[in-house]
């Protein structure tokens, strides 16, 4: 009987054990999502992998989440307590001991309080150094998550004026940052050749072409401009090639600002749309200046071919005298 049971027993244990290696197999890449979102948080492996573990388990013994996490069992213990010191974890007493995932809304409350501490700690120490760190006038982020960080960033830090070009896809990306530089009044105009979303917070400018027919030969570009001043220009092919070069030059947002303030234009121009009130508030007073200055000027110059003047050879020397 005794022997029976011991059978039954080891015959249940493998059933749920199969179990498990299916549902690893099945929901592997949400595991694997979990994994990296704790990873960013400072979790390592082997910690990442336990709490995926007890959440899909419920309570559990250290041996049932070193069989489902892949968690070898001289390590496993280890991840479960440093889970259980971090918060993210609870342990249940008993024999044997076994451990609970921390809720998931209680366990982001607590990070976000300790990040939030953190941020504060970190400002009172740089404050009370009393040092104000030289900012490059140029830098470069390399990655597409990276130059989506700081094109929200740069949108972040308008309080006038932004001016944007792009593909739909990054700039949907941005929709809550446009939303609240709406909500601080700052003025936004956005081209894409592309059709935009109807929900991105701005004056739109768009040739209404789809992604898929301009991909064919364009690759996707951000541009954006905060307040004339600062600029990120990147390549966004959610690749590993992708970068973004990041300025405080007033020149290259000028220089910015123009290209996007012509692409508008030539828009404008074949739809036969005024767009002055746009030009003056993206411009600002660059645009008065420019019609004062040609006010008493004569005939512009348009696309006259010029030759260049052939020069005389200059006459040779004379020779030495003999």
């Amino acid at each position: 009987m005794l022997r029976r049971r011991r059978a039954d027993g080891e015959a249940s244990q493998a059933v749920r054990l199969s179990s498990a290696a299916q549902m690893r197999h099945t929901d592997g890449m949400v595991a694997s999502d979990v994994v990296d979102a704790l990873a960013a948080l400072g979790f390592n492996l082997n910690e990442g992998r336990a709490y995926s573990a007890l959440l899909r388990l419920g309570p559990s013994t250290g041996y049932e989440v070193a069989q489902r996490a892949g968690i070898p069992r001289s390590a496993v213990y280890t991840a479960l307590r440093r889970l259980v010191s971090a918060g993210a974890a609870r342990s249940i007493p008993g024999g044997p001991e076994r451990f609970v995932a921390t809720p998931v809304d209680a366990l982001i409350a607590l990070l976000t309080k300790r990040f939030q501490s953190s941020s504060d700690t970190l400002r009172t120490a740089i404050d009370r150094m009393d040092v104000a760190p030289a900012v490059p006038d140029a830098f470069s982020v390399k990655g597409y998550d990276r130059v989506l960080e700081e094109a929200a960033r740069v949108i972040g830090s308008a309080t006038e004026t932004l001016a944007l070009s792009g593909w739909p896809r990054e700039l949907s990306a941005l929709t809550n940052d446009l939303a609240g530089a709406h909500g601080r009044g700052v003025y936004a105009v956005l081209f894409s050749h592309a059709e935009l979303a109807p929900d991105l917070a701005g004056v739109h400018f768009s040739y209404g072409l789809t992604e898929e027919a301009l991909e064919a030969f364009w690759k996707h570009r951000l541009v954006i401009v905060a307040d004339d001043r600062r600029t990120l220009v990147g390549a966004t092919e959610n690749d590993s090639g992708d970068s973004a070069v990041l300025s405080e030059t007033a020149a290259i947002a000028e220089f910015a600002v123009g290209q996007i303030a012509l692409d508008i234009t030539l828009l404008a121009q074949r739809h036969h749309h005024d767009v002055s009130d746009v030009m003056a508030r993206l411009l600002g007073d660059r645009v008065g200046r420019l019609d004062s200055l040609l006010a008493d000027q004569p005939e512009p110059t348009l696309g006259t071919r010029r030759r260049p003047k052939r020069r005389k050879k200059k006459a040779a020397k004379k020779k030495k005298a003999r």
